[in-house]
């Protein structure tokens, strides 16, 4: 008796390890939220560090501590790579979703995904820049827009 029932846990465990991991039909609501959560938690776990420094920046009171911000200036080759990878692999892993199904609003903003992995937004005011700024001066000089 204790087999049987043993083995129909193990059966029915199997069946919903099934039924969690089949990808929902194309283009549907549910299928939009699980590629999105796919690439980006992903994308999260191949950069928990940096998004853990992220996070230390702001202190408790929601500043943002100077000495952390120095540290993490440091490290801005990491914070480059950061953004590039998000740009360059995530990106262009949800514009194919986007393509398949034709709504250009599936995309999140970097901010966005940042702000949904704890990341205050006083970081992400001083980070943000930082990013962008990092992006304008690796640009050809004839790519740059003119702002004079």
């Amino acid at each position: 008796m204790m087999k049987t029932r043993f083995a129909a846990i193990l059966l029915g465990l199997a069946c919903l390890t099934a039924c969690a991991s089949v990808e929902p039909k194309p283009c549907t609501a549910e299928w939009v939220d699980y590629k999105t959560d796919k690439v980006l938690k992903k994308f999260a776990s191949n950069n928990r560090g940096m998004i853990n420094d992220l996070r230390r920046l702001q202190n408790a009171d929601g500043d943002v501590d100077p000495f952390v911000a120095m540290q993490l200036l440091s490290k801005k080759d990491r914070i480059q790579r950061f953004a590039d990878t998000f740009q360059t692999i995530v990106v262009p892993e949800l514009q194919a979703a986007v393509d398949q199904c034709g709504d250009e609003e599936l995309i999140p903003a970097f901010t966005e995904f940042l702000r949904n992995e704890g990341v205050g937004d006083a970081t992400l005011q001083w980070v943000g820049p930082l990013i962008g700024l990092m992006q304008d001066m690796r640009e050809p000089q004839n790519q740059r827009p003119n702002t004079l």
